[in-house]
């Protein structure tokens, strides 16, 4: 009795492992595309997306601005014309400058115009931001219904009896 629970054991681990990591990968990205569980969220404004061609098609490249970097930005704009109004340069933002902008991934965008306001949470541990949208949670809830089927095959294999 002890070896066919150890084949039937070792004929359903695959499964059910795969199945696990799946649906708590899958939890993650339904998480990360609808900003749950506490995820640092913001809604970002000044959307300026180009299009850039890759092998196979055309993708997005998206930035925002944060509303801090928004004010920042209004302020050092604001500081450089009064500079240039009195004639000064201490302390005035020279003009090679970059505005401080988010870039952002997964942006929904129609080919046409650029979004008014995107919501992204950011990618725990790192300067990445996921917007929120339908693609994302898409493919969250695919992945996790396909990591449901595999918990659900390795549990059949783990309760039916095995050859011999």
């Amino acid at each position: 009795m002890g070896g066919a629970l150890g084949r039937r054991w070792w004929t359903a681990s695959g499964p059910l492992a795969g199945g696990l990591w799946a649906v708590v990968a899958g939890v993650g990205v339904i998480s990360l595309g609808t900003g749950a569980f506490g995820l640092e969220t913001h809604d970002f404004t000044r959307i300026d997306c180009r299009s850039v061609s890759v092998k196979g098609g055309t993708v997005w490249h998206c930035t925002g601005e944060s509303p801090a970097q928004a004010r920042a930005n209004d302020e050092a704009r604001r500081r450089a014309m009064l500079a240039a109004l009195s004639g000064r340069r201490d302390g005035a933002v020279t003009p090679g400058r970059q505005r401080q902008r988010t870039r952002l991934t997964f942006v929904d965008h129609d080919g046409r115009r650029d979004p008014e306001r995107v919501t992204a949470s950011r990618l725990p541990g790192t300067d990445r931001w996921i917007a929120h949208s339908g693609d994302v949670l898409g493919a969250g809830v695919l992945l996790s219904l396909f990591g449901a089927a595999g918990l659900a095959w390795g549990t059949y294999r783990l309760g039916s009896p095995g050859p011999g």
